[in-house]
């Protein structure tokens, strides 16, 4: 049975009736009712499908949007915070970049910590040092690490300048200052003056606090002349007791200053700061107005305070330039002893290790001392070595024209003048060591024929040459003249054979890299030179003379000599005369506001030839005595005689 066979059974089965769905009109209905299914199924699927997507044309309006102003702001004032910062240079957020971009110059060695391994020659084990405390930076015009040549008017205010370095250095870590002091007749004045100072420093400090608020810093005291007394007898906090133990040092009038001694010291005795747990940092202040009498030990003392990372600070006097000695304005303060103003010489210099200064007498200022812009060497390059500061201490820093006696603070030194720290900065001398320095001459003539000519004693020229000669007659004239040409011939080989000896040097004169050196080799020779013009035509102008003159005014019976700018002695002589005023002329030029400048300024003020003119003196003798007195009065003496008691004794000047 198919299919529909058996839906037609079906459907009537289930209503009764014969016929089947397919029977008689069935089949058309059924067809037809199948389309329409079909149709309203295809209508109804249609109606799901996917509605077509609108266009909409969307348009935007937008507010333009208002052009800043640009705002230019003019600061009105510069405030400047004297207070010392929490956190300067390298010590701030933006570390090295700082302090890199605010230094005048940059420094030759890192000021980056760098771990290294300690090779020590003693029997002193130490740790690998973390950090090394450096000078910080005071101010835009001086040189953050190592500086040589700070200048202040006095000691209280480089001690003010040392309170910036103490909080530098407490911001790193707990640290120990050892004030150690010269114990000279000289300096007990500015004592009293630094201890009373001190109580400003430690409150700014805040080490006047309670305890519990002070800062980790500790104090020792140190004393030094002909032997070094530790005056603290413990390392304290308490500032009572640094300033009572600074104003009960004795004077030590022997003389004798152990400087560097005392410095090695009091390294030794604040060593455990540095090598035990917890680490402190360490800082040594020296006050002193003299080089030191023990200079030999100035190398190993410099070693051993770099080995155990301790920056030494000297607060000292300024060294004259190319000399060692000159002389203090001593006003005694000590009223059992004469009060008179008396001027002793003290060693204050010189700043460079070799002489580099042919020192050549004029009978002008050029004689005078002069500030060389620096410390004394040994003192400097410890600092330098070490990454302290060099003060140099004098009440005329300030000056920049020439200081007379009167204004000469008492207690300081004769220097005549001054110069600006800024320009001298670029003249600093080398402060390597000996050795080293011996091979830089070597490697140069220039520097080297500078130094042995400058190791030579005083160049003396002529010591006021006869000028005037009478023509009494012929004969008398001519004793006259050759006299004086025995006053030039007797200086003159040892003038020539130092020309000789800085002339070898022209050769490696342009190989000369350095400011300070340049200078100097340029004006020996240029001074020297000078001198030899001088001579030279002062001896050949008597030799003409000698051969006969005639007086073009019949009256006239004297001849005289007389500077002149022109020299008419001879091509050789003006030839030199022309190089001796290059060179001045160079120096005045390249190196102007220095010493060196100075001094070629002063040379060239005097004429390098003579000519000769002619007057009237009687040298005959036909006028006579008219008008002299052959018995002059007498003083009259006293009435009476003032009483006066015995007079106070003075101090031995060569013990200050």
């Amino acid at each position: 049975m198919n299919l529909p066979q058996r839906a037609q059974h079906w459907w009537q089965d289930l209503l009764g009736d014969e016929d089947g769905p397919f029977d008689g009109d069935a089949p058309a209905w059924a067809v037809s009712l199948v389309i329409h299914v079909v149709v309203l199924l295809g209508l109804a699927l249609a109606g799901l499908g996917e509605p077509p997507r609108t266009v909409r044309n969307v348009t935007v309006i937008e507010a333009p949007l208002a052009a800043d102003e640009e705002v230019q702001l003019v600061p009105q004032e510069i405030a400047v915070a004297e207070d010392p910062q929490d956190a300067q240079g390298s010590e701030s957020e933006q570390s090295d970049a700082v302090a890199q971009s605010l230094a005048p110059t940059l420094s030759e060695m890192s000021v980056v910590p760098v771990e290294v391994e300690q090779d020590l020659t003693s029997d002193i084990v130490l740790e690998p040092v973390d950090e090394l405390p450096t000078a910080q930076a005071i101010d835009v015009a001086v040189v953050v690490k190592g500086a040589a040549g700070v200048g202040t008017t006095g000691a209280a205010g480089a001690v003010d300048h040392l309170t910036a370095e103490i909080s530098a250095s407490l911001a790193q870590r707990p640290t120990v200052v050892c004030w150690v002091f010269d114990q000279s007749v000289s300096l007990s004045a500015q004592r009293r003056q630094i201890a009373d100072r001190l109580d400003r420093v430690f409150e700014e400090l805040g080490a006047n606090r309670s305890s519990a608020r002070r800062p980790g810093l500790t104090n020792m005291v140190v004393a030094f002349g002909q032997n070094v007394t530790l005056v603290t007898k413990q390392p304290t906090d308490e500032v009572g007791e640094v300033v009572k133990a600074i104003e009960s040092i004795p004077v030590d009038d022997s003389g004798a200053e152990m400087t560097f001694t005392a410095i090695r010291r009091t390294a030794e005795a604040a060593r455990i700061f540095r090598t035990s747990s917890p680490k402190k940092n360490v800082m040594i202040v020296v006050f002193t107005d003299e080089v030191g009498n023990d200079q030999d030990k100035a190398d190993d003392t410099t070693k051993y305070c770099v080995t155990l990372g301790i920056p030494v600070y000297v607060v000292g006097v300024p060294a004259p330039f190319g000399i060692a000695e000159v002389r203090m304005k001593y006003v005694e303060f000590d009223p059992k002893y004469a009060q008179d103003e008396q001027w002793a010489v003290i060693e204050q210099g010189p700043e460079t290790l070799f002489p580099e200064v042919v020192r050549v007498r004029s009978g002008r200022y050029a004689d005078d001392a002069i500030d060389s812009g620096f410390g004394p060497f040994s003192l400097s390059k410890l600092c330098a070595d070490t990454g302290g500061i060099y003060f140099r201490v004098h009440a005329n820093s300030g000056e920049r024209g020439r200081v007379t006696n009167d204004k000469i603070a008492p207690m300081s030194s004769q220097l005549r003048y001054f110069f600006d720290p800024d320009v001298m900065r670029a003249y600093q001398p080398d402060y390597v060591s000996q050795a080293k320095l011996k091979q830089e001459l070597a490697d140069n003539r220039a520097k080297q024929v500078l130094v042995e000519a400058a190791r030579k004693s005083v160049v003396e020229p002529m010591e006021a040459p006869e000028m005037t000669f009478p023509r009494k007659d012929e004969g008398t004239l001519k004793t006259l003249l050759g006299d004086a040409q025995k006053t030039a011939a007797r200086i003159q080989p040892r003038i020539d054979a130092l020309y000789e000896l800085l002339k070898s040097g022209q050769s490696d004169r342009e190989r000369i890299q350095e400011k300070r050196w340049r200078a100097g080799y340029d004006l020996a020779l240029g001074r020297v030179l000078a001198v030899k013009v001088r001579t030279d035509a002062y001896n050949l102008m008597l030799a003409q003379a000698s051969l006969g003159m005639n007086f073009k005014n019949p009256k006239s019976d004297t001849w005289k000599l007389v500077p002149s700018d022109e020299v008419k002695v001879g091509s050789a002589t003006e030839k030199l005369a022309r190089q001796a005023l290059e060179l001045l002329t160079r120096v005045v030029n390249d190196h102007p506001g220095t010493p060196w400048a100075m001094l070629a300024a002063e040379e060239l003020r005097t004429p390098l030839g003579y000519e000769w003119t002619e007057t009237f003196t009687d040298a005959s003798g036909s006028k006579g005595m008219q008008g002299n007195n052959p018995n002059p009065p007498t003083a009259r003496a006293d009435d009476k005689k003032k009483m006066l008691g015995p007079p106070k004794p003075k101090r031995d000047l060569k013990r200050l």
